[in-house]
């Protein structure tokens, strides 16, 4: 057993069980199994965790069950990553290792953990399992899973994912499968593993400009603000009537229409603040750049993997910083407008030519996970009163929504200390507007 302790009066304690690992319940295919540029891209692991408030002596082992279950139509899960003669990235289906399973005991009420949307490091390596040799791309499992049960009689759900074949959508997917299962019920989506319509063409047709695969320099020395300082996680959130407020900043004119969603009225926020309190250059150029699901579009609605296509702006931090908000809002609205089938597939294209630097301190990875259904993934005990994702990466900002009917939103992000400092205030402000004197010397510029 794996115990350990946080910082709380009554020392609560978790307790962890040996790692089983589950293979799919029947044989499977084998072989190798195609990623596409859109896969390749993605080398994060997502952490996120369920919460429920009840369950039953037998909770684990019916989940349990469900996922040696869910795995036959999601073999692919059950694999290991392995590369090709070019380099790329596979799925050796062949290697069917299973996903580790753990089991763990709380001796305290999942309520005392409070609002878990932005799981606080710590909490999560302690709901989360995560695989020794999860370093180790080629070895380390695809999915793991841990089944937390707490004294009250809740129990928490936390995975780690492999973006590489799991995007949002893919990921939902799965959990609701695997849900409907440990409830007794069929698969209601059957995931389809056909990737041809995914690969690049030959010879590649580049038809558009992308910002993203431009390289970019750190003129700001962003690199050595993250290394001097600690990181930190901090959530923001907006309820209705302040994305209202944000709306109507975002329009020319003042007034909301609705053409302008609360996401991209929302996005041009953390871009301005996080390059200025991040201490950008007038001349540092600084992207924004956030995924577009593209499934229907591309004719593969029930595509297991990633499917979406990423838009990306690029401006000087002086450019976009002295424009209005409702500018840079515009830009982000056509830059979305502009993701449709020509633009995903000479995307695939180009990242066939060039390769993109996803991991730049200079790009602002923007997440939105506003229409994923996490709040009906009931495995037989109610819906999760809560989900929440674990730590970030740095350069990564995800957007959840937030409060009565999904309505308003949560906007989560890491930033070092000093800057996540400036960050706050400048959203305490409202905007980040162009600067004036009084702002700059308030956020320390």
């Amino acid at each position: 057993m794996e115990a350990f302790q946080t910082a709380t009066n009554r020392a609560p304690i978790v307790e962890r069980s040996v790692p089983v690992a589950i293979p799919p319940e029947l044989e499977t295919p084998g072989g190798s199994l195609f990623l596409s540029n859109l896969d390749q891209l993605f080398v994060a692991l997502v952490p996120v965790v369920y919460f429920f408030d009840r369950s039953a002596a037998s909770t684990v082992d019916v989940i349990k069950r469900a996922l040696s279950k869910v795995l036959v139509p999601y073999f692919p899960v059950a694999g290991r990553l392995a590369k090709n003669s070019q380099g790329k990235f596979t799925v050796d289906c062949a290697k069917k290792l299973g996903v580790p399973f753990v089991e763990a005991w709380a001796n305290f009420d999942v309520k005392h953990l409070g609002d878990m949307q932005l799981i606080d490091p710590d909490v999560s390596r302690k709901l989360i399992y995560t695989d020794p040799i999860e370093t180790k791309l080629e070895d380390a499992p695809l999915l793991t899973a841990q089944v937390t049960k707490f004294r009250c009689g809740g129990f928490t759900i936390g995975i780690l994912c492999n973006h590489r074949i799991f995007d949002g959508v893919s990921a939902m997917n799965f959990m609701n499968s695997w849900a409907e299962i440990a409830r007794g019920k069929p698969v209601s989506i059957i995931p389809s593993h056909e990737r041809t319509l995914l690969k690049s063409r030959v010879p590649p047709q580049i038809t558009a400009a992308y910002e993203v695969f431009v390289p970019v320099s750190d003129v700001s020395n962003l690199t050595g603000l993250y290394k001097e300082e600690q990181n930190v996680q901090r959530s923001f959130h907006f309820n209705g009537e302040k994305l209202a407020i944000l709306k109507k900043m975002a329009t020319a004119d003042g007034r909301v229409t609705s053409s302008i969603s609360s996401f991209i009225a929302l996005a041009a926020l953390p871009w301005r603040a996080r390059s200025m309190a991040s201490k950008m250059k007038q001349h540092q150029p600084s992207k924004l750049f956030f995924a577009v699901d593209r499934r229907a579009m591309l004719k593969v609605p029930k595509h297991f993997g990633n499917a979406t296509a990423g838009a990306c702006l690029s401006r000087l931090r002086g450019e976009l910083i002295n424009q209005p908000i409702s500018s840079t809002a515009e830009r982000i609205k056509k830059a979305t407008e502009r993701v449709d089938e020509e633009y995903v597939r000479s995307w695939i294209d180009s990242f066939e030519m060039y390769g993109m630097d996803a991991f730049s301190l200079s790009l602002l990875v923007l997440t939105s996970w506003q229409r994923l259904d996490y709040g009906s993934t009931d495995f037989g005990w109610g819906n999760p009163r809560q989900f929440g994702c674990g730590p970030l990466l740095e350069n990564t900002c995800v957007v959840l929504p937030k409060g009565s009917g999904r309505k308003g939103l949560v906007l989560m992000l890491s930033l070092p200390f000093s800057a996540m400092n400036t960050f706050e205030k400048l959203l305490q402000f409202s905007t980040c507007e162009p600067e004036t004197p009084s702002l700059r010397s308030r956020a320390r510029m």
